[in-house]
């Protein structure tokens, strides 16, 4: 029997023997759960897949990766693509009632990200350290994964729009050959609200006067406006409008196939940019998928995928497009401080805009 022993003290001394037998102890109780934790366990894809069911609630721009997934494991994924509010509503709505359906949602540093937070799982999956640039520019209690990041631009119709008239400045959306052609996302909804509010700390520089004399007369310009935004990129592939304002890298390759007239483009007054991130429910029902699905995303093999999608990888290892980083040559990303920035003007401020923003506009 292995001796426990005491020093001239009195302290508690074990021997080798017992301090290897506590050793082996703690790996055989913990050992798992911290693996699991992490997403390193080489058992956490057997978990996943005896769970065998996966629910995600994403963008569009997350359609192939949920293909890829369930072709890769064999695990069932339940997708609904759909956009910012949609994701919101439905997250919060349930978790709220105490429906706990969603094992994955996708969030951004707007709304969503602030008020769905408190249903995220923390989690460090595999890889965690790839993507920790685009982490770092976002609250640090915000338990949430960058997948990619977005830089805001215009949707145009190649058919509609020769390439000398191709908006590379936020003042060409002014143009008057541009006057009733630009149909818009609903001001206060997804990608033109946050637009709306960091072009005040950005293409202004804090300048209320220059900010709304500026969307006042880019309403002149709006043919019309569109809540839903797959609706609004549609409207230009069919050559209803010339462009489409405001709107993502990843959308003239995601909806390309069907509408081949479309190409993006953003502005030389500067890059306003925000990622997307996909997020474990706290109470997920099938949290080894979960967790397997979110290692998946942030790997090489996933952000390899979002690239070909149009999107600008999170992860360090993974390059953008060419045709993408020829759309974004001499476009000069703002720093990182625009997501606390953002987070903080919709918490603190956020019905205060919205009012602005539904002034000029309505």
């Amino acid at each position: 029997m292995a001796k426990i022993l005491y020093d001239k003290r009195g302290t508690l001394r074990f021997t080798a023997p017992v301090r290897l037998f506590l050793a082996l102890l703690v790996v055989a109780c913990g050992g798992a759960k911290v693996f699991a934790q992490t997403g390193k366990a080489p058992e956490l894809e057997q978990a996943a897949k005896k769970e065998g069911r996966l629910r995600i609630v994403v963008f569009p721009s997350l359609t192939p990766l949920g293909e890829a997934f369930e072709k890769k494991y064999g695990i069932k994924v339940e997708g609904i693509y759909v956009g910012d509010p949609d994701i919101l509503r439905k997250v919060s709505t349930e978790s709220d009632a105490g429906i706990f359906e969603v094992d994955v949602f996708a969030t951004a540093t707007g709304p969503t990200g602030s008020k769905l937070n408190k249903w995220a799982l923390a989690y460090a999956p595999a890889g965690h350290e790839k993507v920790a640039k685009v982490k770092e520019a976002l609250p640090a209690d915000w338990n949430q994964m960058p997948l990619f990041n977005h830089v805001v631009g215009v949707i145009y119709n190649k058919d509609l729009v020769p390439p000398n008239q191709v908006p590379k400045s936020i003042y060409d959306l002014l143009r008057p050959e541009f006057k009733g052609k630009i149909i818009s996302r609903t001001p206060w909804l997804g990608s033109n609200y946050l637009t709306h509010i960091l072009s005040y700390f950005t293409w202004f520089n804090q300048d209320m006067n220059k900010w709304t004399d500026y969307w006042t007369r880019f309403k002149a310009n709006v043919g019309r406006y569109e809540s839903a935004f797959p609706t609004l990129h549609f409207a230009v592939g069919l050559k209803e409008f010339s462009l489409g304002a405001f709107t993502l890298p990843y959308t003239a390759t995601l909806w390309g196939p069907t509408y081949p007239g479309l190409a993006y483009s953003s502005f030389k007054e500067g890059g306003i940019w925000w990622p997307n991130m996909a997020v474990i429910h706290k109470n997920a029902p099938h949290p080894n998928a979960a967790k397997l699905f979110v290692n998946f995303l942030i790997a090489p093999e996933g952000q390899r995928l979002f690239a070909e999608g149009g999107n600008i990888p999170a992860n360090q290892d993974v390059p953008a497009t060419s045709e993408l980083k020829q759309a974004l040559e001499g476009i000069k990303l703002f720093n990182g401080q625009l997501q606390s920035i953002l987070v903080r003007e919709d918490v603190e401020k956020g019905e205060e805009w919205r009012k602005r923003i539904q002034k000029i506009f309505q």
